[in-house]
């Protein structure tokens, strides 16, 4: 079994999601904004790997929210902000404040916001999370190509 994938995120055997049927789950290792900084921080851990820590901004208040970095799993933390359910945030970088810009429309009605797998900010390496408070639409997209959580055993 490979230990890195492509893009260099980590590939674990996990026996919770062997049991139920997922032998293997991605780790998002490396993120960034589109001027380069990372948005991987240890600030948030989760299952004890970095998490994912974006700039949030709903009206006149602004905080953080932390994501997990495993495939699959939808735990999202609010630091310092009131982040009521349904309603649509501006996503930034907590590093230098730029916005994350659209990837693409989400089923909700709100965007997908794009998270760069590369420095370069490509979107055909990126992935994609909602912008909606308590929606759980995510989307990775490698080599332009998407990525579905049922795609992840042929990786």
């Amino acid at each position: 079994m490979e230990r890195f994938d492509k893009k260099g995120m980590i590939v674990i055997p996990n026996p919770v999601q062997k049991a139920a049927g997922t032998v293997k789950v991605l780790i998002v290792r490396e993120l960034f904004c589109p001027a380069g900084h990372s948005l991987i921080s240890e600030r948030a851990i989760f299952n004890g790997y970095p998490g994912i820590l974006l700039g949030v901004g709903l009206n006149e208040s602004k905080g953080l929210v932390a994501l997990s970095p495993i495939c699959g799993d939808k735990t999202r933390v609010s630091l310092d902000i009131d982040l009521p359910d349904d309603r649509i945030v501006n996503l930034f970088c907590p590093t230098c404040g730029i916005g994350l810009p659209r990837y693409a429309s989400c089923g909700c009605g709100a965007d997908l916001t794009a998270l760069f797998l590369t420095r370069d900010a490509s979107f055909a390496d990126c992935i994609g999370v909602c912008n909606r408070i308590g929606c759980i639409n995510a989307r990775f997209v490698t080599s332009g190509e998407l990525i579905s959580e049922t795609m992840l055993e042929t990786l």
